[in-house]
């Protein structure tokens, strides 16, 4: 007895002998390799050919599901078995002469005007896997009006250049089946097929058969396909554009799971809060008097003009709650913090909160400079500063060069501001 080795081996030449006239580059090509190299070592022998090498030949050749795995009868067993010449390979698919001249037609058509590979072209013109585009050219598979509308697409030509009879039955398709918005079938209200629900989907839009088909940047004919009872499952790329259209979900277009369309969701506006967890309300006696100890620079090479006042007295105060008893404020002068903070607006520092990464700080370098930045991070004994406003790049000082590094817990108009 044969291993499955061997019997793979010998199947492999037949399918290459019936299907590809005995052409190991064709086959190599149907198979999506880009030399026949690996066939060629397939056939001798230097590479097995494992089980998901053997589905795929027989999904390409159009043979049934374990075909390689049987043993070839003997030739006594065979004897009474008609022989089927190798020119005569396409016919097993019951393939008449009309779809195998159709087919001839078709493949001389790809092989002059295709600008992609067979797996590009079947991907973007949806006709199918690398294997399936192969076979409607070779005449392994039977055209239909969909493929043969999505190769006319492809390829720039009329679906008359290679097959009359076939665009005969695309116009009889179109006489019959109106380009109106269809009527929802009785009992189709549930979506269960995917024609009844693309049905729901134009009935519920208005949409007639050339404006879904100008949606999905389809021709008319595939809309009218997907129609039909017994029609496939849209692409996931479609789903997605009726998704961005009309909000319907691509899980329902697709497999009929879940409810048709998204819940909408929306973000509360931050500045015109309409829920009650938007407002908190803060507690009157936590306000306390902030005073004002000088102004500080927004522009990197600032100064610090500091009144030298004690805690709790300075150039009069803003009320904000804070914890600190240390807590004061300073007037900022300059544009590199917009739109955070604006000119002449105040900032209070807490000098005793633990400063993090991304946090706004007030700092002061020995050499004088003083500004309220974003700390970026500490790294290698250096500071890195940010400034909310881009076109203000980042500032990097030495750390022992920082005399001051203090916390910015928040930002008070002007019109805040009180005398002593």
């Amino acid at each position: 007895m044969k291993s499955v080795k061997e019997i793979r081996r010998e199947k492999l030449a037949i399918a290459i002998q019936e299907k590809c006239d005995g052409n190991q580059s064709r086959a190599a090509e149907a198979l999506g390799y880009s030399t026949a190299s690996l066939v060629n070592r397939y056939l001798s022998g230097g590479k097995d050919i494992g089980d998901k090498t053997a589905r795929k030949i027989e999904a390409t050749f159009g043979y049934p599901t374990y075909w390689m795995d049987a043993e070839t009868p003997s030739p006594r067993q065979s004897a009474t078995s008609p022989t089927i010449p190798a020119s005569a390979a396409a016919a097993l698919g019951t393939l008449e002469k009309w779809q195998i001249d159709d087919a001839a037609r078709l493949k001389e058509l790809f092989d002059s005007k295709a600008q992609f590979s067979l797996e590009e072209f079947g991907r973007r013109f949806e006709v199918g896997t690398q294997g399936m585009v192969w076979q409607y050219l070779n005449a392994r598979r039977a055209l239909n009006i969909k493929a043969a509308s999505a190769f006319a697409k492809g390829l720039g030509v009329p679906v008359d250049s290679f097959s009359a009879r076939l665009a005969d039955e695309v116009r009889l398709a179109a006489s019959h089946i109106a380009d109106a918005i269809p009527a929802v079938p009785q009992g189709a209200e549930a979506g269960a097929r995917p024609a009844d629900r693309i049905a729901l989907v134009m009935a519920e839009q208005h949409l007639d058969v050339r404006e879904l088909a100008q949606l999905l940047a389809v021709e008319p004919p595939v809309v009218r396909a997907w129609l039909e009872p017994d029609a496939p499952k849209i692409g996931l790329h479609h789903a997605v554009k009726l998704q961005e259209a009309y909000g319907y979900s691509p899980k329902w277009l697709i497999n009929g799971q879940g409810e048709p369309k998204l819940a909408g969701s929306f973000e509360a506006e931050l500045d015109e809060p309409s829920l009650a967890f938007d407002v908190f309300p803060i507690p009157q006696n936590s306000f306390r008097k902030i005073p004002v100890r000088g102004m500080a620079q927004l522009g990197d090479n600032g100064h610090f003009v500091d009144v030298e006042y004690p805690v709790g007295h300075g150039d009069g105060y803003v009320f904000f709650p804070t914890k600190d008893p240390d807590a004061y404020a300073l007037r900022c002068n300059g544009e590199s913090m917009r739109p955070r903070v604006k000119h002449n607006e105040f900032v209070v520092v807490e000098p005793n909160t633990q400063i993090q990464n991304g946090d706004e700080v007030l700092v002061k370098s020995q050499d004088g400079r003083v500004m309220v930045k974003e700390l970026a991070y500490i790294r290698d004994g250096i500071v890195h500063l940010s400034s909310v406003n881009e076109r203000h790049g980042m500032v990097r000082i030495s750390q022992d060069q920082v005399e001051r590094l203090h916390f910015v817990a928040g930002i008070v108009k002007r019109s805040a501001w009180h005398p002593d």
